[in-house]
Parts: C-alpha cells; sequence; structure tokens
C-alpha cells in the first residue's frame, strides 16, 4: 500500500534526490527519488531563491525509487525501480501531491535506470541497464502502463540512458559497455521501436575505454551531448534530424571533470553543464551554435556534493539542481543569465539518497 508520509519543514536542512527534467515558465515543485529508502520526497521551490521546502514524502513500492520522469502534460510522474524491477505511475492532483495509480506497478527488464516519454505523452520508455533492453509502454489516459508490441527491444551492452527526440520520430539508448547508442524509429501509432539505417552509432570517445552515462539533446535537436565516465570527457554528436542518424562533431571529445554520468542543456541552447561523480563538481561549458563545439567557462568547474548524479535546470532558467547521491543532497546554483557561469545558492538534504531531480 503506498503511505504519504509527512515530514517536518526543515527547509535549510533538507536535500534533493530527484528526478528526471523540467518543461517551461516558473517551476513550482521537485520530485525527488530517495532509491535507497524506496521512496519520493515532494519540495516546493522558492520563486526568488531556488530553496527547496520538504512538502510530504511517498513510499514507492518495493524496489527503490531509481529515476523519475514527468508526463508532458504535468498530470503524472512515472518512477523506475531498479532493485524490484518494476516501473510505477503516480496521479498528481493541483497542488502537486502524487498518489500512486491503482494497478499501476508494471514489471522492466532488469535493473531499470532513466525513463523518456515522447512528445505527446503517449508513450514512456526505460533503459535496462542488466538486460541490455529498452522496455516501452503505452500510457493511458489514467496513468496506467501497457506493453507496447515488440516490447522490449534490443540495445547495446548495458544501456543506461534513453531519450525521445523533440520531433517524437526517433529514440536513442546510451550503451556504457559497448560505447555507442542503439537508434530507434518509433512507431508513432503504436510507440514499437525499429532500428535505423546505421546503428548502432559509436560515440567517438579517444581514450577507451569510455563509458557513456547518459544523452541529452540540444533543443534544437542537432546536437547530442554525452558524458563518458570512464575516459572523463564529454562526446558530442551531431544528429541528422531527418534520418535519426548520429556523426562525431568537430573536436569531438572534449574534456570533463572526472567521472561524469549526467548532464543538462539550458533552453537557449547555449550552455551544457556536467556533474562529475568522482571530483564531485559540475563543469560547464558554452556550446558553438554551429559545430556543437565545447568550450569550458571561466570558473568552471563548480563544487557540489558528495557524488552528483542528476543535473536539472529550472523552467525559468535561473538556477540548477544537482541531485548528490554520496551526501544525501541537493546543491542549488544560480545561473548568470548572460555568461552561464554558476554561482551557489545552498544546499538542501533528502532523506535517503539522492538519484535524480524532475521539476514542475
Amino acid at each position: 500500500m503506498n503511505r504519504l508520509v509527512l515530514r517536518g519543514a526543515a527547509a535549510g536542512l533538507l536535500v534533493l534526490a530527484a528526478c528526471g527534467r523540467g518543461q517551461t515558465s516558473s517551476s513550482s515543485f521537485a520530485y525527488v527519488g530517495n532509491n535507497d529508502l524506496s521512496s519520493v520526497s515532494v519540495f516546493h521551490i522558492q520563486q526568488d531563491s531556488g530553496m527547496l521546502t520538504l512538502l510530504k514524502t511517498v513510499d514507492t513500492p518495493g524496489g527503490g525509487a531509481t529515476y523519475c520522469e514527468l508526463a508532458p502534460s504535468g498530470r503524472f510522474l512515472f518512477v523506475s525501480g531498479q532493485f524490484g524491477n518494476l516501473l510505477s505511475t503516480y496521479a498528481l492532483d493541483a497542488a502537486g501531491m502524487p498518489t500512486l495509480v491503482a494497478a499501476s506497478a508494471v514489471p522492466t527488464g532488469l535493473n531499470p535506470h532513466n525513463l523518456a516519454t515522447d512528445p505527446s505523452g503517449r508513450f514512456l520508455y526505460v533503459a535496462d541497464t542488466s538486460s541490455n533492453t529498452v522496455t516501452g509502454f503505452a500510457v493511458a489516459a489514467s496513468g496506467t502502463l501497457t506493453p507496447v508490441p515488440g516490447s522490449p527491444f534490443p540495445a547495446g551492452s548495458t544501456p543506461y540512458d534513453v531519450k525521445v527526440a523533440a520531433s517524437g520520430k526517433f529514440a536513442y539508448a546510451v550503451n556504457r559497455d559497448s560505447e555507442d547508442v542503439s537508434a530507434y524509429a518509433v512507431d508513432s501509432a503504436t510507440g514499437a521501436l525499429s532500428p535505423i539505417a546505421g546503428q548502432p552509432f559509436r560515440i567517438g570517445c579517444t581514450r577507451p575505454p569510455c563509458g557513456p552515462r547518459a544523452i541529452e539533446f540540444s533543443p534544437d535537436g542537432k546536437f547530442a551531448f554525452l558524458p563518458d565516465r570512464f575516459s572523463s570527457q564529454v562526446s558530442v554528436l551531431a544528429v541528422d534530424v531527418g534520418t535519426g542518424a548520429l556523426a562525431a562533431a568537430p573536436g569531438s571529445p572534449f574534456a570533463a571533470g572526472q567521472d561524469p554520468r549526467s548532464a543538462a542543456v539550458d533552453a537557449s541552447g547555449r550552455h551544457l553543464y556536467v556533474a562529475n561523480t568522482v571530483s564531485n563538481d559540475v563543469t560547464a561549458y558554452s556550446i558553438d551554435a554551429r559545430t556543437g563545439a565545447l568550450t569550458q567557462l571561466s570558473g568552471s568547474p563548480w563544487p557540489a556534493g558528495a557524488v552528483p548524479l542528476g543535473l536539472e535546470i529550472d523552467e525559468s532558467g535561473r538556477f540548477l539542481y544537482s541531485a548528490n547521491s554520496g551526501s544525501n543532497s541537493v546543491s542549488i546554483f544560480h545561473i548568470d543569465g548572460s555568461t552561464g557561469g554558476l554561482s551557489p545558492a545552498g544546499t538542501v538534504a533528502t532523506p535517503g539518497s539522492a538519484f535524480s531531480i524532475t521539476l514542475k
């Protein structure tokens, strides 16, 4: 049974272990996955400072609360549980509070991690890292999930992340140990995935083993950015938006901190932020709009908490959040709107290990 646990609002002492991606306008809520405790915490975002106030913690079905994804409509929150090989759906009310949708917990492949919806919100995909697959679901109006035809779909070795292109036509799985990207065409009627010509695409790392761990796209969809955790680099791939094909961009890869595992691109497409889990910091870059080449910003990297695993930019573009799984905290940074540089805005604590964050 889903159990709601009210916590005190000692905002200055709270940390965020949250999930997913933001959307548009100002963010009001942050949803945090406490992976070791199998729970999701809900935080209110203070609009002026970006700080977080804990409102409620919701227990999830057994098996962890590894990564979370917000439906494009904002009506549902999807949560993967890597220890129980489960995916569950929460309905969000007008106040942003989550309630487990009845009969919504469904099995996935082994060790599910990152999630992605298509832009319409009709389909949901999860990367199954230990079964080397991507599992796809159709999302009903109630939030319940049904496997799409042909699911699960083969990926490369140890896929950790999956994303759907803004066009909704293509999906991509990042394979850490085969050091490539599986690319699929998305059937707009059923959500089924089929491999596109030329895939899998190599990431172009120069110091193998590389270990690509995540993928983020520029807002125009022309470039993909992949943190390579083993080589401490960022690979940049040019995207053919017509065919979905990927190719290494000029100058790629680019230096990062130690063991980068997640990334975030601002809404303007001018800046990229990468969380480094061993050097415990965030590297920031400017993005060349023509080539996708990265230039590290002055003052970068900026210190974060221990083992930052997830990054998220709020919908106003003013704040960056780093979910720190090793220190059970979230570092909050103010983003300079002109330069993209960061300045510390505070830290909050979560009840458990912070894996990722999604904002609403």
